[in-house]
Formats: structure tokens, sequence, C-alpha cells
């Protein structure tokens, strides 16, 4: 499959640049302000397929891993929790252990908290993670969890970026609120949270930020990163 290959760039890379520290420092955050209500307007769509571009192997070398994968466009509708939302970032929402995502906020507000400017639009991909390749990464995930006594449900790698005359362009500045759907086999009456694993081993927790029993909405941060759902 063409989504995994993918999958693996991205694992490969937060693998290549995750370093653990020696004491990791989990500090609690509220986000920001994006919101969760969709909006009326294009039906969804897809755009031409993408390349994958080039990515760090495990071992700090530097290598072009040419592929491709669907992605959908700005404004498309997407099936997120038993609902419809309208995304306003273009990108490949390709994880498959949650009901859908999307990102919500307001698409001149986000270009403004990225930093972007002129033709940049921002640019997301997001798939599920590979624990054997990103493995330092759930090391982080892991010891956070049972710091807070939860218990993990699944685990996203989330590369949140831009893209300028169709090439991709990397951030390391801003945030947006992402909106995903639980798994089907969810508990519902549980409190759900997020731990984001950033490269150098720093470690937030993050509130959910809605009100429904179907969603998660937290920030996601500008970049690579890793978020592990917690159940508590």
């Amino acid at each position: 499959m063409k989504s995994k290959k993918v999958q693996k760039v991205l694992a490969f890379t937060l693998a290549a640049t995750m370093m653990l520290a020696s004491a990791v420092t989990v500090s609690a955050s509220s986000g920001g302000s994006a919101g969760v209500t969709g909006s009326a307007g294009s039906a969804g769509a897809v755009e031409s397929t993408e390349s994958a571009g080039s990515s760090e192997s495990s071992d700090g070398g530097s290598g072009s891993v040419e592929e491709t994968v669907e992605t959908f466009v700005s404004g498309a509708k997407l099936a997120v929790g038993g609902r419809t939302l309208q995304t306003t970032v273009a990108g490949a929402y390709a994880a498959k252990s949650v009901a859908g995502a999307a990102v919500t906020a307001p698409l001149a507000e986000l270009k403004a908290s990225l930093g972007l400017t002129g033709s940049q639009t921002p640019y997301i991909m997001l798939f599920d993670t590979d624990p054997k390749k990103s493995n330092l990464a759930m090391s982080c995930v892991n010891a956070a969890v049972d710091a807070l006594g939860g218990s993990l449900v699944t685990t996203l790698n989330v590369d949140l970026g831009a893209k300028e005359n169709g090439k991709r362009v990397a951030l390391s500045n801003g945030s947006t609120g992402l909106v995903i759907g639980l798994p089907k086999n969810a508990n519902t009456s549980k409190t759900y949270s997020v731990v984001c694993v950033q490269p150098g081993g720093v470690v937030t927790i993050l509130q959910d930020q809605d009100s429904s029993p179907a969603t998660v909405t937290f920030e996601i941060k500008a970049g690579l990163g890793t978020y592990g759902i917690v159940a508590k």
C-alpha cells in the first residue's frame, strides 16, 4: 500500500530526530482555541497524488523515498466521530486507528499562527504510529501513560507543515487544533487526554478541548510529533 510506505517515511524521520532526554518532563497544556464545528461548503475532494519526498534513515543518514499518497484538499468534508467536518488543511489523513480526523480552525487564523506568507498554505500528514519504527517516541509515550495512570488507546504520527509551489515546507513554530474520532470500541464514559512527544524527548500532556464523547480535540504543534490518545 502506498500510504504504508509514506507512513514509514514519517516513522523513520521521527526515529532519527527523537532523542530520549535523561529526565522526561511532563507539563500540562490547555492548548489553543480551534473549534470543532464544521462549516458548509464544497463537497469533499481528493487532489492528485503527492510525492512522499526524502527522509532520514534510523542511523542518521539521508535517502530519497519517492512514493505517492492521495491527499484531501482544503475544504474537503471528512467523516469524524460520526459527524461530517470540513477540514481547512489539505493533506494525508491516513490514520486507520481513529474514526477520522480534521482541522477546523479558520484558514487565515492558522496561516498567521504558523507564520505562513505569500502562497504558502498549511499541509498535514497523519498516520498510525509504527511502534517498531518510532520506538524512542513510544518509550516516551508509554512512560507518560504510566505516570498518568491511564491506558493507551492509539498513537498517531503527525507532521504539520506547509506547501509552497507544490513543494512541502518544514515548520517549527505555531500550532492548531486537530479533531479525531475515537475508535468504535473506545469507552466513551472515560476522560481522554493526549501525550505529545516531540524531537528531543519533550513530552506535553494535552487536554481534550471538546465535549463530544465521540471525539477528542487537541493541539498539534508545527513539525513532526507523536500523539498518544490516553483514556482514564
